[in-house]
């Protein structure tokens, strides 16, 4: 598997501004909760500052991940079901306590890569603790975006590469793929100029044997404005 350099350029340094990723994480944050109230009003409203909050008072060493972690990175900010959040390995069963103490009322679930808690109302994960068991999420931690003094989120490539490594999972429903494709369209040509190509091949290769590559033409697909086709 050829993978370039991992050698990693320092970040942008964040905005934590109305456009920045802290005003984007509250914009996501309002939206979901606004759905909720109109469509659910039943569910657990649970918020990523709340999840947050829990996890600093626990000390535990996070990431936030999904919709509100790449909130900041695309054009506009969407609402989403959950709170997802990729945790140290060695920090994980701390976590699951400080999450089951805050939240007793939700249902836990555990997986392989991922410790989730259900919504009792619906079975509906509304907070993910991720495992980085695989290369890519335990490269998460290299060289996140520190948003304020609260937490961190990936960087620009990695976000990239997150949403292209859905795209192309087995797994994934066809309907999430769809919304991993808008994801990734709309953080390219939001930040088009910005990309590190280099960083994004070695991300991509980590994502899936022949990735690299592959990444890569996506992101000139998007740039040109078209639907992507991963795995063509």
């Amino acid at each position: 598997m050829a993978v370039r350099s991992r050698v990693r350029r320092k970040p942008a340094a964040p905005s934590n501004g109305k456009n920045g990723h802290l005003g984007a994480m509250r914009i996501s944050s309002e939206l979901t909760q606004i759905y909720r109230r109109m469509y659910k009003p039943a569910a657990a409203m649970i918020s990523p500052e709340d999840v947050i909050r829990v996890l600093n008072r626990a000390k535990i060493g996070f990431v936030l991940m999904g919709t509100h972690g790449i909130s900041g990175w695309r054009g506009e900010p969407r609402a989403t079901q959950d709170v997802d959040v990729l945790v140290r390995k060695s920090h994980h069963r701390k976590a699951i306590k400080a999450i089951q103490k805050a939240y007793p009322e939700l249902q836990s679930v555990e997986l392989p890569v991922v410790t989730r808690f259900l919504d009792p109302l619906d079975g509906k994960p509304v907070i993910d603790l991720m495992k980085p068991e695989e290369p890519l999420y335990q490269e998460v931690f290299r060289a996140p975006v520190p948003v304020g003094k609260t937490h961190h989120v990936p960087n620009l490539e990695m976000a990239l590469a997150c949403k292209y490594a859905a795209m192309v999972s087995p797994l994934r429903a066809a309907v999430k793929k769809a919304l991993d494709e808008a994801d990734f369209i709309s953080i390219v040509q939001s930040h088009a100029d910005e990309i590190s190509n280099d960083v994004l091949f070695s991300l991509g290769e980590m994502a899936k044997n022949g990735g690299g590559p592959e990444v890569l033409r996506l992101v000139e697909t998007a740039k040109a404005g078209r639907r992507l086709d991963p795995g063509a």
